[in-house]
Parts: structure tokens; C-alpha cells; sequence
């Protein structure tokens, strides 16, 4: 019985833990952690520009801010060459608090459906 009040005492704290980083703006404070894997650099877009012509799921290396927070994971990213609605998922904040002054690295892989494009981002580097 102690070893499962343990267990469970552990992994609360270490998912409240993991539940800190985010976009702030000001207005919202959600919140979210980092997910990991492999990803090819090599073959990824690097502007926003490209990303609006390239088919789903090409991978996706852009650097700018995010501007505009939409709903809790819709937000509008900003580089030199336009602007496109990432979605962010749960793991991608990686314990850090992000502002529209940070300058960004956002990975993820591009989500084109027939009216619009937008980034599912898997990983955000403050720069």
C-alpha cells in the first residue's frame, strides 16, 4: 500500500513538473512540455513562404516569433516571409515561457488540408 501512495505521490509531482513553459502574452498561461524523436533537417522547409506551397507533411524548420495566440494550441508564427497558424502540441514547450519579442525555432511538419496550410509543431528552441 505505501509503495503504490509512493508511486502515485511521484508521479503527480513529476507531471506538474513537466507541465511548466509556454506561450505568454500577457492574456493566457497554458502551458506544456517537450516531445522528442528523429527529425531530417535536410529536407525540411525553412521559410514560412515555402511551407504554404509544400505538400503534408513535409518536415519543417522555420525561424521567427509567434505573434498571436488563437485557442489554447492555434497560434499565428511569424517570419521574414509571412505568416502561418501553427497548432503546438502538449510536449513542444519544453518547460519554456515564449513571447511575441523571442525569436523562435519551431519543427515540425507541414498540415495542408484543401483551403489552407498550417505547422503541426513538435518542438520550439528558444533562440
Amino acid at each position: 500500500m505505501k509503495k503504490a501512495i509512493i508511486f502515485t505521490t511521484l508521479l503527480t509531482v513529476s507531471t506538474i513538473t513537466m507541465a511548466k513553459g509556454g506561450f505568454h502574452d500577457g492574456h493566457h498561461k497554458e502551458k506544456m512540455p517537450m516531445q522528442q524523436g528523429f527529425f531530417d533537417e535536410n529536407v525540411a522547409v525553412k521559410s514560412v513562404a515555402d511551407a504554404i506551397k509544400a505538400v503534408d507533411d513535409t518536415s519543417a524548420v522555420l525561424v521567427g516569433s509567434i505573434v498571436k495566440q488563437i485557442d489554447k494550441n492555434e497560434f499565428i508564427f511569424k517570419d521574414s516571409t509571412g505568416e502561418i497558424q501553427i497548432d503546438v502540441s502538449k510536449r513542444a514547450w519544453n518547460g519554456q515561457t515564449i513571447t511575441p519579442q523571442d525569436t523562435i525555432e519551431i519543427r515540425g511538419k507541414v498540415d495542408k488540408d484543401w483551403t489552407q496550410a498550417e505547422i503541426d509543431v513538435k518542438q520550439i528552441i528558444k533562440k
